[in-house]
């Protein structure tokens, strides 16, 4: 039977992973497997002088990131997995992830740095593409769940007013008339109702899921996430606008919950906000972190409102300017993902000119 250390020895070298040991005091690579060759394309007799060649490769946006990583391992202080990105001449990027070991020995002596590498560019992929769908998926909902609504408010208004015509003496009726008014506003009624709550149940069931962070540029989500708004063929809804920096915009979030919490946003100030104004989405590095805000040219909250804002099944819930209910329950779930990913959603308002929410998230390297 073999050793404890022969057989991990023998496991490591029949991995598909990376496994490694470095040596602090020598700053040399004490051991490294079989897999290194095959997944990054090196040679393990040369591991040494290939390594600074290697971390060069580094996507330019991830070198920062990475040596705050490195000075966390060194210490001993750096837990949970860490994704980079390799770059490759004419290749898409390749991405690693690290799961780093740190071992001090007895005597002084700096330690050992350890830990498995794993190419996990395909998952990402498949994981891109993904979120890409649920953000679309989650736009496009709450889209036909406000335009679909709109519907039968529409409807709804005409079945009372010619019910308030029907009731003129000087008017003819028919005696199925009133009925059949009626029915067409109950109708419309439990329409809107199922409407709202079967979207209001989907935010609440997806809110309650633990988060997966992800290192991502914000710019290309928050774009992605608003395009199917931008293209809406509805004429009736105010204008978009976007105001993107030109470079990427870095956090750690849960993609899927944030893109929630900025099209809940997003259709709460077209809610509030007359055909002829303005939806402006703004996105921009801040104290080291992203500061996100959606503000319009709206009607505002009242004052007596704002303080319980962000309750749930607030008492501040309004029907939007086309007539378009709410449950009051968005913002409070908007508020918890928010901090959930250690940030801040605030806002700031006057009656007949606006409104602007603000979401501030901490710096990425900060939390790791």
């Amino acid at each position: 039977m073999p050793e404890p250390a022969t057989f991990f020895l023998e496991q490591a070298e029949a991995s598909p992973h990376v496994y490694f040991i470095y040596d602090l005091l020598t700053e040399r690579v004490v051991f490294v497997n079989a897999a290194y060759e095959r997944v990054l394309h090196g040679h393990r007799a040369h591991v040494d002088n290939e390594l600074p060649a290697l971390l060069a490769r580094l996507h330019p946006d991830d070198q920062p990131v990475w040596r705050r990583y490195w000075k966390l391992w060194r210490r001993g202080q750096l837990t949970g997995e860490v994704e980079l990105r390799l770059c490759t001449p004419g290749q898409p990027d390749q991405w690693l992830c690290l799961d780093p070991a740190h071992w001090v020995p007895a005597a002084p002596a700096p330690g050992w740095l350890g830990g498995v590498l794993r190419d996990i560019t395909e998952a990402k992929q498949h994981q891109a593409n993904s979120d890409r769908f649920n953000s679309k998926k989650n736009t496009v909902l709450e889209i036909l769940a406000h335009d679909l609504a709109g519907a039968f408010v529409l409807v709804q208004q005409m079945a009372h007013y010619v019910q308030e015509e029907q009731e003129e003496p000087e008017v003819p009726t028919n005696p199925r008339t009133p009925e059949m008014l009626r029915l067409i506003e109950a109708t419309s009624q439990r329409s809107i109702r199922l409407i709202h709550d079967l979207v209001d149940q989907e935010f609440l069931e997806t809110s309650s899921i633990p988060l997966r962070r992800e290192r991502v540029d914000l710019r290309q989500k928050v774009e992605e996430c608003l395009e199917p708004y931008r293209r809406s063929p509805n004429h009736e809804l105010p204008r978009l606008e976007l105001e993107l920096p030109t470079e990427p915009v870095y956090a750690e979030v849960d993609v899927n919950k944030l893109m929630q919490v900025l099209s809940n946003l997003v259709t709460n100030a077209i809610k509030f906000t007359p055909t002829s104004g303005r939806v402006t989405v703004c996105i921009a590095p801040h104290n080291g972190g992203v500061r996100l805000t959606v503000a319009d040219e709206g009607i505002g909250i009242p004052a007596g409102l704002q303080p319980v804002l962000f309750d749930r099944f607030t008492k501040a819930r309004r029907p939007g300017l086309r007539g378009e209910p709410t449950t009051g329950l968005g913002l409070s779930l908007c508020k918890t993902i928010v901090e959930l990913h250690q940030g801040t959603l605030t806002f700031s308002s006057s009656e007949g000119q606006g409104s602007t929410f603000t979401v501030e998230l901490p710096d990425p390297t900060a939390m790791a």
